[in-house]
């Protein structure tokens, strides 16, 4: 009977081990076979206090849909809404080698996750989730928080992904100065289309 006992015992030893094993989560690694590794998640974020007039809330979401709607032609917004008084956009730039003959064609875009919080007075943008994507599929970077892109570095040579970091965050601040271009006057002040 004892045997029995180690013998059930042992087997739902082994099947809870294997069951908590399988649940573990894995790794991810590039197409090269190199782990991928993360640095801290990159958040651009700003509270700005409104000086002078005062500026409900509502004021300021008419300001950010100003924004929202306006045309660009260094980056795309899409995806834009309202709920209340939080305003969410994706925002891309179309990225390609400025080199002649480049070591790697990683041309394509770099998108990002726009959240603009309206308060009376005062506003926050948070700028997140940034990623390079390439038209071809094989040069994708993925998040810029990687510390080797999702395709691996024999894809993406470190010099090329640094570039591509810095592209990011360069879009990211030409959509924000745009933003506070914006915020800084009255909703009334905007150009209305004359069609």
């Amino acid at each position: 009977m004892t045997t029995v006992f180690k013998i059930i015992f042992l087997s739902l030893f082994l099947f809870a081990s294997t069951l908590c094993y399988s649940q573990a989560e894995k790794p991810k690694v590039g197409r090269d076979g190199e782990p991928l590794a993360k640095r801290p998640e990159t958040k651009i974020t700003e509270v700005i206090q409104i000086v002078g007039d005062t500026a409900p809330e509502s004021e300021l979401v008419k300001r950010v849909m100003i924004w929202l709607k306006a045309v660009n032609p260094k980056y795309i917004k899409s995806g834009g809404g309202a709920t209340g008084n939080k305003v969410e956009s994706d925002v891309s730039f179309a990225v390609k080698p400025k080199e002649l003959n480049p070591e790697t064609d990683y041309t394509g875009k770099i998108t990002m996750k726009i959240v603009i919080e309206c308060k009376e007075n005062r506003w926050k943008y948070t700028i997140s989730d940034i990623k390079h994507v390439s038209k071809n599929g094989e040069s994708s970077g993925g998040s810029i928080d990687n510390v080797v892109p999702d395709c691996g570095s024999m894809n993406l040579g470190d010099n090329t992904w640094k570039k591509l970091i810095g592209e990011g965050v360069k879009g990211a601040n030409l959509a924000v100065s745009d933003l506070k271009a914006v915020m800084d006057k009255k909703s009334e002040e905007a150009p209305t289309e004359e069609w």
